[in-house]
């Protein structure tokens, strides 16, 4: 992230009005013109062409200096940031931008090679009970000894769950984080299992940003669009008490508006069914029974990649031999 290009797209992000949709304009208007940040900041007259027929301005944007000092490296590596016109920079979340606001910075640390996986997003609770938590661990082993990479948003319980089903089965995860990644730090029940060869940590927050409740919600539309399918495994009603909403219910329903395969475990499958797992099945989610493992997530993956690419394999043309 401290690359001059890197330095200049933090530069764009940080002045007055820059929000993520103004970041892809001036990134479809650098890439097809072969520029960069850098060159826009030191030609500033091009901007208003870069913003091109919108309504936004950029006000006095920054000099690339690189912004906070000090970041936590993971694994002895510094975080990478990752604009759109990085080569590595994950191709779901760009094909998925015009249908949500998704972020067009992302800092990222661990293998870079696992966003492009195929991949599960796992989410659900904080306070599920254990039989949620063994659904959780059990579908995350389960796909990572088919080579399926598992995301999920590194909160308590299910979040928790899913990491730790993967890694322990010597798969792959994917640490969505709802803080800045300078904040990033592995908890005790990872510490033997997570290495920077079998996890990427991501965040769409500035390095040294604090923990706020409209983040977690933001970072679970990006939990979605990092993933093939997404499954809540137990969620809280649409809204609570005190009118806001579940983060589990609005993953699942991001899930629904990217077009991405969703699903919600079957009420019937718990002695105290999660009232919002029936809701979300309501509004379009699939029921998924755990007692039938993966094949139904993996083969909606696979329609859903055929779709997308006619005439050409899915993502897992092996799955139904």
């Amino acid at each position: 992230m401290n690359t001059q290009e890197g330095r200049a797209w933090r530069a764009l992000a940080a002045a007055r009005g820059a929000g993520p949709k103004t970041l892809w304009r001036i990134a479809g208007y650098l890439g097809a013109r072969r520029q960069t940040a850098s060159w826009l900041l030191a030609n500033p007259e091009n901007l208003r062409a870069a913003l091109m027929a919108s309504k936004a301005v950029i006000e006095s944007p920054g000099r690339p200096d690189g912004g906070s000092a000090e970041f936590v490296a993971f694994a002895g590596a510094a975080p990478v940031l990752l604009h759109p016109l990085h080569p590595l920079f994950p191709r779901r979340v760009r094909d998925l931008r015009d249908k949500m606001a998704l972020p067009a910075l992302l800092y990222a640390a661990g293998d870079l090679s696992l966003l492009e996986r195929p991949a599960v997003a796992i989410v659900g609770m904080r306070n599920a009970g254990k039989p949620a938590l063994t659904v959780a661990a059990a579908l995350a082993s389960g796909l990572a000894d088919r080579g399926i990479h598992v995301v999920s948003g590194y909160a308590a319980g299910i979040d928790s769950a899913a990491h730790a089903g993967a890694l322990r089965a010597l798969g792959t995860t994917g640490i969505v984080l709802s803080e800045g990644i300078g904040r990033f730090r592995v908890k005790p029940e990872l510490m033997d299992f997570l290495t920077k060869e079998n996890t990427l940590v991501i965040s769409q927050f500035e390095p040294d940003a604090h923990w706020a409740a409209y983040m977690a919600m933001a970072r679970n539309k990006l939990v979605c669009a990092l993933s093939n399918a997404v499954v809540v495994v137990a969620s809280g009603p649409e809204r609570g008490a005190g009118g806001r909403m579940s983060g589990s219910f609005a993953a699942g329903m991001a899930a629904l508006d990217l077009g991405i395969p969703a699903f919600a475990v079957s009420p019937g499958f718990f002695p105290d069914a999660p009232e919002g797992n029936r809701g979300l099945i309501a509004r379009g989610c699939r029921a998924w029974d755990p007692a039938t493992g993966a094949a139904a997530i993996i083969a909606a993956m696979d329609e859903a990649a055929g779709k997308r690419t006619a005439g050409q394999l899915g993502l897992f043309p092996e799955a139904g031999s």
